[in-house]
């Protein structure tokens, strides 16, 4: 149980220091590889209505794929 939680106060803190732009885009890769809204919120310990918010934000803003002939 211990690992599980500094594994958490970790990850935390880690992304915390990230600059505001990679927080987003670590949080929208996090919500296309599958996790829920309120499972991302709960772990980072931010309120859902942000998750949402900072996911639309970032929307389109990445690196754009090569188009497929």
């Amino acid at each position: 149980m211990f690992a599980i939680g500094i594994q958490k106060e970790i990850n935390k803190a880690f992304f915390d220091q990230l600059p505001m732009r990679d927080q987003n885009e670590f949080l929208q890769q996090i919500y296309d590889n599958g996790y829920n809204v309120p499972e991302i919120a709960k772990h980072l310990r931010m309120s859902s209505q942000t998750i949402y918010s900072r996911i639309e934000a970032y929307r389109g803003r990445g690196v754009k794929p090569a188009p497929t002939v």
